[in-house]
């Protein structure tokens, strides 16, 4: 797993910096409440976003964004940029922090404890913004990287029993499927880490893999029902394979369900070489956020 974490954090920085330079400065128009608790645990903690024109709303739509970082780094505040500018134009917006791998909790370790905590803090954004005297009855979860994998999976395995009804979901550059065939080892190793079961050659063989693998994936989940999608891919991608992307593409034109897939061409991990890309990008998850949450 230390080789997998190594691989993954060079791009940490870069993409904080990447996320900063989405939305231009503009005169504060929200509230910010910093550092609220979910759970009882440490990392259990969010910071959310309600904008002016929320406390006029009689219903209002709300985006939790979740960072990346290899699901064994990364913080909150590394999504505050993408609140802020969202919050800006409307929208109740949070970002959380959450349980990461770490050698000590290795043994225990499995990414349900992260998709249950995703669904903890939606309780929370909505039981704190229903106190402030704002109604949310409609999310969206957004994320980066393994941010997007926790994102999609809990938008298409958990779906029916969120707090607040799921919209759609938007998410860029998430692995969403440790296939052998797009990940090779790494894969193994990721589905491995991420379950909290060790996939033997045995099960490689027998075809055990195949079902732990897929356990995981948000690719496994999706269907008819799952909701509306917003995707975003680097061709040149040495992080998460385009593979993952054509994945995602595939199994969403075969279920009937709308989404939209925009490749960025030029593009390696952080999506930095295609502007006009993110310009599409940006300005398609503000079409889905008039569309399903109204305004």
């Amino acid at each position: 797993m230390d080789k997998i974490i190594a691989f993954f954090m060079s791009i940490i920085t870069m993409i904080t910096s990447f996320f900063s330079s989405l939305f231009p400065f503009a005169e504060k128009n929200y509230d910010v409440f910093k550092d609220i608790a979910y759970g009882t645990e440490f990392r259990e903690v969010m910071d959310i976003y309600i904008p002016d024109s929320a406390y006029e709303r009689e219903e209002n739509g709300c985006i939790l964004f979740i960072h990346g970082g290899s699901w064994n780094s990364g913080d909150k505040k590394d999504m505050n940029s993408m609140c802020k500018g969202m919050a800006e134009k409307g929208y109740v917006t949070a970002t959380m922090s959450y349980t990461l791998y770490s050698e000590e909790n290795a043994d225990s370790f499995t990414v349900d404890i992260m998709l249950d905590e995703i669904g903890m803090a939606l309780e929370k954004l909505k039981s704190f913004s229903a106190e402030k005297g704002v109604n949310v009855t409609a999310a969206c979860t957004s994320g980066f990287s393994s941010g997007a994998h926790i994102s999609m999976l809990y938008s298409y395995s958990r779906a029916a029993e969120a707090p607040i009804k799921l919209a759609f979901t938007a998410n860029q550059v998430g692995p969403s499927d440790f296939s052998y065939d797009i990940w090779g080892e790494l894969g193994v190793g990721l589905a491995s880490a991420l379950s909290g079961t060790v996939i033997t050659e045995e099960m490689l063989t027998n075809g055990e893999a195949e079902k732990i693998i897929a356990s995981v994936s948000p690719v496994a989940y999706v269907n008819a029902n799952s909701i509306p999608s917003l995707f975003a891919y680097g061709a040149k991608d040495t992080i998460v394979p385009i593979g993952n992307g054509n994945s995602i593409k595939t199994v969403f034109e075969k279920s009937g369900v709308e989404f939209d897939y925009i490749l960025f061409p030029n593009s390696n991990h952080p999506l930095w070489s295609d502007p006009d890309c993110a310009e599409l990008y940006q300005q398609t998850f503000d079409d889905y956020c008039k569309t399903y949450f109204g305004y």
